[in-house]
């Protein structure tokens, strides 16, 4: 049977693509390895914005335990905290394992054919269309093909669009979700903790209905080169700190710590070719500053399903019709996400810029409320930068001169910035 559309992998870029293509009347199949409801390694927080941005997701979801927290605590790596309390919630806490299971079943219910244990293993793209050959010895024939298989994509290798990551472009995320109460934390905050341990990464705990998510992620060129520890020693020292200052309680369990690979520079060059779309982690589509994936993977697909909705009506499935998603994209993401990786690569190797920020975020209320909301989604980088001088501007003036003393050292610049600071 030849397809109009084949979507390789499940999770919430595909998903969200495959729902796009529902009821228009088309043959759409979604191929994933595994069967669902399946493990995924994942921090699971995703920005309440999220509802904003699809509407539908709430109903989708409703049989998801769903933890919404509105307290958020930063922490720099010198051990200063900023903390911010918001009036709606700011972040949901999901697990991938309920949350994706309950996409793919909105799509089932909408009438998109799903074939799970099926593994994609090599991709050739023809002029009468695009052949998927499964490890199983099946073939699936389509006009099109999104990808939104992963960090490990198949589909992006085999079309061409991405080589081999190296180091610099992938961060490595050993976590754990364990129950409570075998772990538990408060209930209505998220911890953040830059620059954990003085690596270019990150440390976290995330709360969720019924369980706990903890861990911490680093890019892999920075594991390489600094981390001489198992995954899970490096993961039990980090749990043993925050349990000695009261963040944890509990005791770590071993069987459900997961160590997974997530793309950490941005979207990649191109997301589409002839009859290829990528969409999710397999187009790059996660913030390079706090590792958020899912909020990016689900517009990615949105824009991934639109785009093979209209070549498909269209019969046109050429590189150059299906640039349109590299637009769509760009248009909302891209910038976001350039940025996100531009504020990875000036603050995570120079801790003392983290401590600045936090610092002065802590001396004036407007600037921590923007700090921390655009930390978790709500404002983008240039929205935050744009209020800041507006809304808090002495805090704003006395990081931005704290960063001069940090990289001129000069007597004046260290007279000004004391002066804003007190102010």
């Amino acid at each position: 049977m030849k397809y109009d559309v084949l979507v390789v992998g499940g999770g919430p870029a595909g998903s969200t693509a495959a729902a796009n293509l529902a009821s228009a009347g088309l043959q759409v199949a979604i191929l994933d390895r595994a069967r669902f409801p399946r493990l995924k390694p994942c921090g699971g927080g995703i920005s309440c914005r999220v509802y904003r941005r699809f509407p539908y997701l709430k109903q989708a979801t409703r049989s998801v335990p769903t933890n919404f927290v509105n307290r958020v605590v930063l922490e720099s790596p010198s051990g200063e905290a900023v903390e911010f309390e918001g009036d709606e919630p700011l972040y949901a806490m999901i697990r991938r394992l309920e949350f994706d299971n309950a996409l793919l079943e909105h799509c089932k219910k909408s009438g998109i054919e799903v074939r799970e244990n099926v593994t994609v293993a090599r991709v050739t793209v023809a002029e009468n269309g695009v052949s998927l050959s499964t490890t199983s010895g099946e073939e699936f024939i389509a006009d099109l093909v999104i990808g939104a298989d992963g960090v490990n994509s198949t589909v992006a290798v085999h079309s061409g669009l991405r080589g081999p990551w190296n180091p610099t472009q992938i961060a490595v995320d050993g976590t754990e979700e364990s129950p409570i109460p075998d772990v538990n934390t408060r209930k209505d905050t998220l911890f953040v903790y830059f620059g954990h341990g003085g690596g270019y990464g990150y440390g976290y705990v995330f709360p969720k209905a019924a369980h706990v998510n903890f861990g911490v992620g680093y890019l892999l060129d920075y594991v390489k080169k600094h981390v001489d520890e198992k995954p899970y020693e490096h993961h039990l020292r980090f749990f043993e700190e925050l349990k000695a200052r009261g963040v944890v309680q509990g005791e770590s369990q071993r069987e459900n710590f997961h160590f997974y690979p997530l793309p950490f520079s941005g979207p990649l060059k191109r997301i589409s070719s002839d009859r290829v779309l990528l969409a999710g982690d397999a187009a790059g589509f996660v913030n390079g500053f706090t590792a958020e994936g899912i909020y990016y993977a689900m517009v990615s697909g949105e824009h991934a399903g639109k785009t093979a909705l209209a070549a498909i009506r269209s019969k046109e499935t050429s590189a150059k019709f299906l640039a349109r998603h590299d637009r769509e994209c760009e248009a909302e993401l891209g910038r976001e996400l350039r940025r996100s990786v531009a504020l990875q690569r000036r603050f995570y190797p120079n801790p003392v810029l983290i401590d600045l920020a936090v610092r002065f975020a802590n001396r004036d209320p407007a600037l921590r409320s923007l700090i921390t909301r655009f930390g978790v989604g709500q404002l983008s980088y240039d929205e935050m930068k744009r209020r800041a001088i507006f809304e808090a501007l002495p805090g704003y003036l006395g990081y931005k001169l704290g960063k001069l003393r940090w990289r001129f050292g000069g007597n004046q610049v260290n007279a000004l910035s004391s002066r804003a600071e007190k102010s």
